[in-house]
């Protein structure tokens, strides 16, 4: 059954982003991106974070992304810290009408904090992040705050419901004489297979500087492993991007 419920959520992840791949592909693209967290003990995690973009299906790539970072788990408060390096290869458009793209490749450092509130069976996270991002143009630094709401579908009886609605709002902000980066809101839905497992779909719609718009069909994985014992005390996890 569980198995089910993928194979589907992956079908229509599919059958949604190639039809939009029908149309203005330089507005429309499809984001496809595995989270993996190893847990090293009750306190420290490793997560890593693999980002394939592209304007069709899967033939045209927009984007290629990995990070991972190493996560400190606080003991007195439900909040984590952590630190990691992110590469990425970007090959946009200068504009819709180009059928040529540019390539720019990007290295980062990151520092984030996470932290966790419980409204009944609702959870809201706040990521807050800086980013240290070295390019062909030089040296920027780039702030960043994400608001995740997931809100429980199924009967008030079960605390941690396997199907779950999502919303998020993140907000970039660069230290260039243009502060506003761009504004990304997701809807979607999410399933918790188990402790291990969860996937997201969602609609991603992005404002930029500039005022051009970007929309994206997004699937998620999430997949938790390693020391057995400090896993069952950190379900159900978010999917932050």
């Amino acid at each position: 059954m569980k198995l089910n419920v993928l194979f589907l959520v992956v079908g229509a992840w599919l059958l949604t982003t190639t039809a939009l791949a029908q149309g203005d592909k330089a507005k429309y693209s499809s984001w496809l991106q595995y989270n993996g967290t190893c847990a090293l003990g009750p306190r420290f995690d490793v997560n890593t974070v693999l980002q394939y973009r592209s304007y069709n299906t899967f033939g045209d790539s927009r984007l290629l992304l990995g990070n991972a970072n190493l996560q400190y788990n606080l003991k007195s408060l439900p909040a984590s810290v952590a630190a990691g390096y992110m590469y990425l290869q970007l090959r946009p458009f200068s504009n819709p009408e180009e059928t040529e793209k540019f390539d720019r490749r990007e290295n980062r450092l990151y520092q984030q904090l996470i932290v966790n509130n419980k409204f009944g069976r609702s959870r809201l996270l706040h990521r807050y992040r800086v980013e240290e991002r070295w390019t062909a143009a030089g040296f920027a630094m780039r702030f960043r705050y994400l608001a995740s709401l997931r809100v429980p579908l199924g009967p008030r009886t079960i605390e941690n419901a396997s199907w779950y609605a999502t919303l998020k709002d993140e907000i970039r902000i660069s230290d260039g004489p243009q502060p506003f980066d761009s504004n990304r809101i997701w809807a979607g839905v999410g399933h918790v297979f188990n402790k291990n497992l969860g996937v997201e779909g969602l609609w991603m719609t992005q404002l930029e500087a500039g005022g051009n718009h970007n929309h994206y069909v997004a699937l998620l994985i999430r997949h938790d492993f390693g020391w057995p014992d400090a896993l069952p005390t950190r379900r159900p996890r978010f999917l932050p991007q």
